[in-house]
C-alpha cells in the first residue's frame, strides 16, 4: 500500500477531485486547505499561496494511474512553478479502527 500526498493549487481542486473520481475502486480522499509560504520565481520576498493537500492511500497497482491523473488534472496549461508537488510513501501497516483488522 502507498500513501500519496499531493499539494495542488486550490483553484484546481474541483477538476482534480472530478478526475480522481473516475479512477476505479479509489478509496476516499482526505483534503486539507492550507497556505503555503515560499519564494515566488524571481523574487527574494516570501509570498503565500492558497493550496490544498490531498491524501490518498492506494494499492500498489493504483499508484501509476493516480499519479498520471493528478499530473493531468492539477497542472496548469504546460505547467508553471507553484503547480504543486506529489509525494509517495510506503505504508507498511494499516489497521481499521472499527474492526481492529490489519489492512
Amino acid at each position: 500500500m502507498k500513501e500519496i500526498k499531493a499539494y495542488i493549487r486550490s483553484n484546481r481542486t474541483d477538476s482534480v477531485v472530478d478526475a480522481l473520481a473516475t479512477v476505479p475502486h479509489l478509496p476516499g480522499i482526505a483534503m486539507v486547505a492550507l497556505k503555503e509560504v515560499g519564494h515566488p520565481a524571481r523574487s527574494d520576498e516570501l509570498a503565500t499561496v492558497d493550496m490544498v493537500k490531498l491524501e490518498l492511500d492506494v494499492g500498489d497497482d493504483q499508484v501509476g494511474v493516480v499519479i498520471e491523473t493528478l499530473l493531468q488534472s492539477a497542472r496548469t496549461g504546460d505547467g508553471h512553478p507553484g503547480d504543486g508537488k506529489i509525494y509517495i510513501s510506503e505504508v507498511p501497516t494499516a489497521v481499521d479502527i472499527a474492526t481492529g483488522e490489519s489492512l
